[in-house]
């Protein structure tokens, strides 16, 4: 009986130890908590312009049509869309059904040698060929138009812009042109068409484009037009601010410390190229993740870099 106490009491020593000893190893082996590298950045008080932001279409407001001054076959067409042309120069000949006929005729006679020259048709602007209808061996009437010429100085975008607008869009305002690969444009709006469209409500105005900017027609570029301007708001760099995929939730990730960063909702204002207006959620002396925060769990634990 000793004996099977004895026993007993050796195996709950026993099993103690192996306990003891994986509890050791357990600890031993548990990692130290993953920290997520950051950047972080203080707001700062600025003076931001509200824009009133819309697309405008590049036009060319002067196009000359090239007309047959008379019936007949079109000879010689040197012209192609694409190509310069000079005012005065000969766009093509003409040979009239008559002219056709006469060339069965003895030639020796000279009272109708004159009547064989083709008739020459004449440009009368100067411009880039947009369209040529015609080839050469067609037949005409007169008046049908033969090729259209736009003048290249005659470019202009095409703004249409809602009647709620009319106090901050008018002729002489300035305003900034954004093109496709992000080059700005200062500029002004230069004439205003005093005509309500009845189905969309939106008056039509025209904005110079410089001479040197070399661009199609039909290109879609955005306008930017000041509104109103506000001094001294809170702001954030547009990196630090996060928001989902309709755009009507915004929040930045505060640190809580020197650790941990927190989700924090905040309502959003007015915005420039690089700063983003924050209206409620964060004071002056927060410091907030500019690098490294998105896609942050909150109360993620984070290691600043400097």
């Amino acid at each position: 009986m000793q004996l099977r106490r004895s026993l007993i009491i050796l195996f709950v020593i026993t099993a103690g130890v192996v306990t003891c000893k994986q509890k050791e190893n357990t600890k031993e082996e548990t990692p130290a908590a993953i920290k997520t590298n950051v950047t972080v950045v203080q707001p700062v008080k600025q003076s931001l312009t509200d824009f009133l932001e819309l697309n405008g279409n590049t036009v060319f407001q002067k196009k000359v049509v090239v007309r047959a001054n008379i019936a007949g076959y079109i000879i010689n067409i040197p012209w192609k869309v694409g190509d310069r042309i000079s005012s005065g120069s000969v766009f093509c000949n003409i040979k009239t059904k008559e002219q056709d006929a006469l060339k069965n005729i003895d030639q020796r006679e000279p009272s109708l040698k004159q009547f064989q020259q083709p008739i020459k048709i004449v440009t009368s602007a100067a411009g880039f060929i947009t369209a040529v209808n015609y080839i050469t061996g067609d037949f005409v009437n007169e008046g049908d138009v033969l090729a259209t010429i736009t003048i290249p100085s005659s470019l202009v975008l095409s703004v249409n812009v809602p009647y709620e607008y009319h106090a901050y869009v008018y002729n002489g305002r300035s305003c900034q042109v954004v093109l496709p690969d992000g080059k700005k444009i200062n500029t002004a709006i230069t004439l205003s068409v005093p005509v309500i469209d009845p189905a969309s409500q939106t008056q039509q105005y025209f904005i110079q484009l410089p001479a040197s900017e070399k661009l199609p027609e039909n290109m879609n570029l955005l306008v930017r037009i000041p509104m109103k301007q506000k001094t001294n708001v809170l702001c954030l760099p547009l990196t630090a601010i996060q928001t989902n995929e309709t755009q009507d939730e915004f929040w930045v990730m505060k640190l809580a410390n020197d650790s941990m960063a927190v989700r924090v909702p905040i309502t959003v204002g007015s915005q420039n190229d690089s700063l983003k207006e924050v209206e409620s959620g964060i004071s002056i002396n927060d410091k907030i993740i500019v690098k490294g925060g998105y896609g942050l769990a909150d109360s993620a634990l984070v290691n600043i870099e400097k």
